[in-house]
């Protein structure tokens, strides 16, 4: 073994010669290269300018990621114009990696989102979700998803979307995510959230279904309410909500409902809108046939006794809750009056809402309301240059401003409005708000330059995508035609909206024809031939649909009374009744969410 080392070590010494001499030749060594680092998309941690010098240094695959995180961050400072171009620079060679396409989706969504074109984004985001993507673009992702199902009136996919975004936050950033999820399942209806909770395999996710169910169910029950709370509590332990419940859901376990066993109702039954009244009193009676909770319930004529005279009266006679009155001028005079403990449904709103009380209630069927919920509609529907056609009367320009105010805060950009005087003035006003009369001035000029015979096709304006028509229903069935003939081959139509006002059997199936593809908003059950619009319409066949909305007015201000202090705290507490899906804000004031129909075919097919 010695002599064999030792041989070994002989020939060895002119290898580590030669190698060593090699190495003195050549220089040291390199380094071994660093492993370049990954470039995380869906995050900007630089400028948009930075981002574009390292993409000019840059080819392929990393220069497209380059271009994207400057996309982004274009986006993020509000610069869209930008960020447009150089998407659209990359719109076709872009690479098919997952990372890149997702990350140029995104900022496309961003795009349409910026643009009212929310359904479009949507359609974006349809992507597999098992791509492997940073964990930025699906925090993104899930964001941008629950917004635009948000601003699309979809609450509960926007909730599904907040909740699974909260799976890729940290514990801080949950909070944001939980409170958007809870403000939507607020908006869901029971029987919806029975269904979802039926169909989900997700533990956590059951939980917050569970938990909206059970505090719009139990809501006027407080005491029952707490035992349900402490059941889902001990059933969910590691449920986010299980330690911390949602703010407004533990503000309504404190409130008691009001139970009153004597309701007082002030309403003019005797006088010029006796009638209106009378639709009120028998919407109420029926509700409280239909409830049977044995309460007292009074009636006293304020076209017969000075309103503030007949609070008074009631007030003395044992009365625990108030309904009414009904006129402007009489809620007025009772407000002046009012007790701020004795609780009361007044059944319009005063001239100047006063500093809210916290048991006054204020529920009207304010044309104004309307109007702002057709514009939120309008906004919705992803409608960007809306018009507005009005008559020129205090009720139509209230309508109109109301609808001004609610898209410039939506859009902060101004709505157009156009006024009519007076029916045989609607086509003329028509033809001026579609630019329509300008077209034929230059078709008549140009006829005079080069004969009679030439031909000419008229032109309405292109850039106008929405008109909502203020109207009655005599007025919409002249309006709708005009609009139709003015709207020339090369434009693509605008949809038409309407309020309730116009919503009226039409005598004949060509009327309603002539109305096809006519958006209006209503009450549901309005909103065609409904079993409880036949019903009501065979007990009272000679009433108007303007009476059969105060029917609904009186039928849901019966139903509110034990709801109402529960609502006014719990910001997701609403309930379907017939006037529409009704809320109550912090100030008291009742708001109704519509529904809405289109004219298809001659027929009123409501939206579900």
């Amino acid at each position: 073994m010695k002599n064999f080392s030792c041989k070994l070590t002989k020939r060895a010494v002119p290898l580590l010669l030669t190698a060593l001499l090699a190495a003195c030749a050549s220089g040291p060594a390199p380094a071994p290269k660093a492993p370049k680092a990954k470039i995380e998309m869906g995050l900007v941690t630089q400028s948009a300018s930075q981002y574009l010098q390292q993409a000019s240094a840059s080819e392929g695959e990393l220069r497209q990621q380059w271009l994207l995180l400057a996309a982004r961050a274009y986006t993020e400072q509000g610069d869209m114009a930008s960020a447009a171009q150089l998407l659209s620079s990359l719109e076709e060679n872009l690479a098919e990696a997952p990372t890149l396409q997702a990350e140029y989706r995104l900022l496309m969504a961003e795009q349409a989102k910026e643009e009212q074109k929310r359904s479009y984004a949507l359609a974006l985001l349809d992507w597999p979700l098992d791509w492997p993507l940073d964990r930025a673009q699906w925090q993104h992702y899930y964001r941008l998803k629950g917004e635009l199902y948000q601003l699309s009136a979809a609450p509960l996919p926007a909730s599904a979307a907040f909740y699974t975004l909260s799976k890729y936050q940290s514990a801080d950033d949950q909070q944001l995510s939980f409170e958007a999820l809870w403000h939507n399942l607020g908006q869901v209806d029971e029987q919806a959230l029975l269904e979802a909770v039926s169909q989900s395999q997700d533990p956590q996710w059951r939980g917050w279904l569970e938990l909206a169910w059970l505090a719009k169910h139990f809501a006027i029950q407080p005491s029952t309410l707490v035992g349900e709370l402490a059941r889902w509590q001990r059933s969910n332990p590691a449920h986010p909500a299980a330690q911390n419940l949602p703010a407004d859901l533990q503000r309504a376990l404190t409130v008691q409902p009001y139970r009153p066993q004597s309701v007082a109702v002030l309403l003019p039954l005797s006088g010029r809108v006796a009638a209106q009244a009378k639709a009120i009193q028998d919407g109420l009676l029926s509700r409280a046939l239909e409830q049977d909770s044995g309460r007292q319930i009074r009636f006293y004529d304020t076209g017969s006794l000075d309103a503030a005279e007949a609070y008074q009266t009631a007030v003395a006679e044992g009365a625990e809750f108030i309904i009414g009155p009904l006129l402007k001028s009489n809620v007025d005079k009772v407000v002046a009056v009012a007790d701020p403990q004795m609780p009361m449904l007044l059944l319009n709103q005063p001239a100047n809402l006063p500093q809210a009380e916290e048991h006054h209630y204020f529920f009207a069927l304010s044309p104004e309301e309307e109007a702002m919920h057709v514009a939120e509609k309008l906004y919705q529907d992803g409608r960007q240059h809306p018009l507005v056609l009005a008559p020129a009367s205090s009720l139509g320009r209230r309508m109109a401003r109301e609808f001004e105010a609610t898209w410039l805060t939506l859009t902060e950009e101004p709505a157009e409005v156009h006024y009519f005087d007076r029916t045989d003035t609607m086509q003329a006003s028509v033809r001026g708000a579609l630019q329509v009369d300008a077209s034929l001035e230059r078709i008549k000029s140009v006829r005079q330059a080069f004969g009679r015979t030439t031909k000419a096709d008229f032109r309405s304006r292109g850039d106008v995508d929405a008109i909502f028509i203020i109207a009655d229903s005599g007025e919409i069935r002249l309006l709708k035609p005009f609009i139709d003939v003015n709207i020339s081959v090369f434009a693509q139509p605008p949809q038409l909206y309407t309020s309730s006002r116009a919503n009226a059997k039409a005598d004949n199936g060509q009327e309603r024809r002539d109305l096809d593809r006519l958006y209006i908003s209503d009450m549901p059950w309005l909103l065609g031939e409904t079993p409880v619009r036949s019903k009501v319409s065979e007990l009272w066949p000679e009433r108007s649909d303007s009476q059969l909305r105060l029917y609904a007015m009186g039928h849901d201000s019966w139903a509110l009374i034990d709801r109402l202090a529960q609502m006014r705290v719990f910001s997701g507490y609403r309930i379907q009744g017939l006037s529409g899906q009704l809320a109550v804000a912090d100030d008291g004031v009742l708001s109704r969410q519509l529904g809405w129909a289109q004219y298809r075919r001659g027929r009123l097919r409501a939206e579900q």
